[in-house]
């Protein structure tokens, strides 16, 4: 009976050990994922500095990518907006919505041209 105990004993600390290893890189590889999640317009600029795994820079690509698609949606809105008016306001809203798509479009530029790069990294290229 006492080789039986120490047996399952050991087992039982084993498993135990082995649970919390898992159970640590689970919560390191979660870290990882999450990052994409938590990129914002006001930490973007530590992230930048801090980067340094592929997963770091290909979460700075998809933060990127989302930034260059929501300005094309501005350009879209816009493209919206000043085709809706008629008469004596529809040359202040064209020039006012023409002024912005341009912008717009450059934005989404810059962005698309920082997610290329950011995935570059990634793959080490």
């Amino acid at each position: 009976m006492t080789a039986k105990r120490s047996m399952l004993r050991s087992l039982g600390k084993r498993a135990l050990v082995g649970a919390f290893a898992g159970a640590l890189l689970m919560g390191w590889a979660a870290s990882g994922a999450r990052a994409a999640d938590t990129i914002t317009d006001d930490n973007v600029a530590d992230v930048v500095a801090a980067a340094k795994t592929p997963a770091d820079h290909q979460a700075l690509a998809a933060y990127f990518t989302s930034k260059a698609e929501a300005a094309m949606a501005k350009v879209d809105s816009h493209k919206k907006m000043a085709a809706g008016f008629t008469g004596k306001q529809k040359e202040n809203w064209r020039t006012h919505c023409d002024a912005l798509i341009g912008a717009y479009k450059q934005e989404a530029k810059q962005y698309t041209a920082l997610a290329k790069q950011q995935a570059s990294l990634a793959s080490g290229k």
